[in-house]
């Protein structure tokens, strides 16, 4: 079934224009579309709270004692991107996909209104997200977004009032990409549910679930038609790891068939809890994570049994219990980030095969989604949109340093000569001599390098808060930058202040840059704001 649902070609179009359907319909749908010149576009990015964010280790989720010390999980918020808005409602992003230099959000509509929209933002200045393109799907929402070999996966559901040949509402649909971007091309298969709720593709096939009173199908890639549908009860989530299916049913539990026959392998137990609540799955080797509701986050090995149980945070002031609840697990590398509502992300990471808890990212509002890729942490707030935050690393050899292990507040005193590597997080610095830093630091306030002070800065780092210049970088000294630095406040360069640049480093500035008598920069680096040159 063809549908011209819209058309996006960034360049050319940006007005609402009506849409045809090839099925007999007496629905009047359109779409909007947005370039990224528009004030509209620009408007929906919000970088107020952006800057540097520091793990919350008390009362959200308790530090493990393997790990007490320093922070070392340096991040920043880089920006939120807020809700659509449409006739007056206001669009919930339901889901995130990332590949290469965009990432593609979906948006439903609560209640019992039928909009949806895909977002597709540019990610290829690693400090400064744009968001490129906003689709609006009238009578349509969407739930899922996948991407795969230049291919967009969108699952959801849609209005059978608008559309009454259709037989029912929940729907897969696949949309080839032009360079990354989103074309006119859209065709659906309709399944049997009320609500296409996820995705997942494995070569010449692609596995879809629907919700309640649903189905898990096999469709072929090529044709698009079903091969198998085996009805399931209200199916919640999808995975798909080496030759094995994997579906999470709200009611039924874990259920894991082979992929190739679609006949059941194995049943794993998990809680009931909220009807149709969101939940997700992901991998960890050959491990299984489920993000079960109220009862944590739980980790179970490739037999079914139950390795951990990560509990959900208890006691929080100002927040209702019941809206703490894990929606969601995303799984990067040896990171594991758990959505748990209004208590926000959880953040644990494998140490000897055992997940250990670094804290949780608060960031307000209730976290549905969550999906880390690369240096990227996408967390889809509801109608709060979505936070972009960036974990800051570094791809240099600092090995001959020894590890920071000290406070929150580094001080180098007249004499001193001190290095450093590794990841920190810290409150602010201080230099009255020489400092060398090499890997990946935040500071979340100010740093001062004093008249003779040194700071030289390998790797990346962060500093400050957008909604604070106050809290700037302030050079009397010299500032050598070997990578990448990020200033959410401002850059104070006072009289015969340095700056110089290794060949290739870059410099991101949010605020003003203030450059007096006698300032020297030099050096071949990138000015991602122009403030420098």
């Amino acid at each position: 079934m063809k549908k011209n649902l819209f058309a996006l070609f960034l360049i050319i179009i940006t007005l609402l224009q009506a849409c045809q359907s090839d099925d007999t319909t007496t629905s009047n749908e359109s779409k909007v579309v947005l370039n990224s010149n528009t004030t509209e576009l620009s408007n929906r990015m919000d970088y107020s709270n952006s800057g540097v964010i520091t793990l919350t280790t008390s009362k959200l989720t308790s530090r493990n004692t393997a790990i007490q010390g320093t922070d070392n999980f340096p991040m920043s918020l880089l920006a939120e991107v807020n809700s659509p808005t449409y006739d007056g409602k206001k669009l919930t992003a339901t889901h995130v996909d990332v590949k290469d230099n965009y990432a593609y959000v979906s948006y439903n509509t609560q209640g019992e209104t039928y909009l949806g929209g895909i977002d597709v933002i540019d990610i290829s200045q690693p400090n400064n997200p744009k968001l490129v393109v906003q689709a609006i799907l009238p009578n349509t929402d969407i739930s899922t977004v996948v991407y795969n070999n230049g291919i967009l996966y969108i699952s959801g559901a849609t209005s059978k009032d608008a559309n009454p040949e259709l037989t029912s509402s929940a729907f897969v649909g696949k949309m080839p990409l032009q360079n990354g971007l989103l074309t006119n091309d859209y065709s659906r298969v309709s399944l049997t549910g009320n609500v296409g709720t996820g995705v997942a593709i494995a070569n010449s096939n692609y596995f879809t679930i629907s919700g309640n009173n649903g189905v898990l199908a096999k469709i072929n890639n090529s044709t698009n038609e079903i091969n198998t549908s085996i009805s399931i009860a209200d199916l919640r989530a999808l995975g798909y790891i080496t030759n094995k299916v994997v579906v999470l049913s709200g009611t039924e539990g874990i259920k894991i068939y082979n992929s190739d026959t679609m006949a059941l392998v194995s049943s794993i137990t998990t809680s009931t809890d909220v009807p149709d609540a969101k939940r997700t799955i992901d991998f960890q080797g050959s491990n299984l994570l489920v993000a079960d509701g109220y009862s944590g986050l739980k980790v179970f090995n490739s037999t079914g049994s139950l390795l951990q149980t990560l509990a959900l945070p208890t006691g929080i002031t100002n927040i209702n219990q019941e809206d703490i609840v894990t929606n969601a697990v995303s799984v990067n590398g040896d990171y594991v980030y758990s959505a748990n509502g209004a208590a926000g992300i959880a953040v644990y990471k494998n140490l000897n095969n055992t997940l250990v808890s670094l804290g949780s990212i608060y960031l307000g509002g209730s976290a549905n989604y969550v999906k880390s890729v690369g240096d990227y942490i996408f967390v889809a707030t509801g109608t709060g949109g979505l936070k972009i935050i960036k974990k800051l690393s570094a791809s240099i050899n600092c090995t001959s340093f020894p590890t920071y292990k000290g406070g929150d507040w580094l001080n180098v005193n007249s004499g001193e000569n001190l290095s450093y590597q590794g990841a920190a997080s810290l409150q602010g610095i201080n230099v009255n001599q020489n400092l060398t830093f090499c890997g990946s630091l935040s500071v979340a306030q100010g740093i001062n390098i004093n008249s003779g002070g040194v700071f030289t800065m390998k790797g990346s780092m962060a500093q400050g808060n957008y909604n604070n210049p106050y809290l700037s970088l302030n050079v009397n000294g010299t500032l050598k930058i070997d990578g990448s630095i990020l200033i959410y406040g401002n850059l104070i360069l006072n009289s015969g202040a340095r700056v110089e640049f290794a060949s290739g480093s870059s410099i991101t500035v949010y605020g003003n840059v203030t450059k007096n008598n006698g300032v020297t920069i030099s050096g071949d680096f990138t000015d991602t704001m122009n403030k420098l040159k």
